[in-house]
Order: C-alpha cells, then sequence, then structure tokens
C-alpha cells in the first residue's frame, strides 16, 4: 500500500562546502572528501560522496549529491568529512547530523 507520505517526493541537489577544517596532515593540508550517510530503519547507509580536494581546509565540492526529500517524512542525514589518504586509509575530520526537513528549510 502507498501513503500519501512516499508520494510527496521531489529529487534535490547538495552542494556540499567546508569551512575551517582541521589540518590532519604533517607536510601538507588535509585533502578532505566528504560522505553522505541517512538513517534507513536505524541504520546508517551511504547515499554518495564527493570528490576528495586535495590541501584544502576550506573546501567547495563540485560533485552534486542527488537525494530524494519526502515532504511528509523525517529523513536524518550525517555529513561525514574524511580526510583521505594515498594508501586508501582516511582520518575522520568531523561530523555532523541533522534532517533533511532543515537541509531544505537553510537560507544558504
Amino acid at each position: 500500500m502507498v501513503s500519501a507520505a512516499d508520494t510527496l517526493c521531489m529529487q534535490v541537489n547538495l552542494f556540499i562546502s567546508g569551512r575551517k577544517l582541521k589540518d590532519l596532515d604533517t607536510f601538507s593540508k588535509s585533502d578532505p572528501q566528504c560522505l553522505v550517510m541517512e538513517q534507513v530503519n536505524g541504520y546508517w547507509q551511504k547515499r554518495g560522496s564527493t570528490e576528495q580536494i586535495k590541501n584544502q581546509l576550506n573546501p567547495d565540492f563540485a560533485t552534486a549529491l542527488s537525494l530524494p526529500y519526502y515532504f511528509e517524512k523525517q529523513q536524518n542525514l550525517k555529513f561525514v568529512m574524511i580526510d583521505g589518504d594515498d594508501d586508501g586509509d582516511y582520518d575522520l575530520i568531523g561530523e555532523v547530523q541533522t534532517t533533511m526537513g532543515k537541509v531544505m528549510g537553510a537560507p544558504k
């Protein structure tokens, strides 16, 4: 059965940036990338990620992430900023949790 909440939906493009990120590298600046997670049935699922930008503490990511926005449903999101290393490992720069409704209602 399809409810009204399932049908009141639109695709949105999220453009992500970061400011004053922690510098976790020794001889250069952090190489940030942002992972976007959504909480589904109590578990965090990756919905997409930006590109990695080398040596940047104030990144403006070019990759837009397309997500569905359900008007009558609370969608919990988590933005995880990581500093990728050349060996495939990464360090956590920081993360923030919010809702899609707060993102959509934000001035910028």
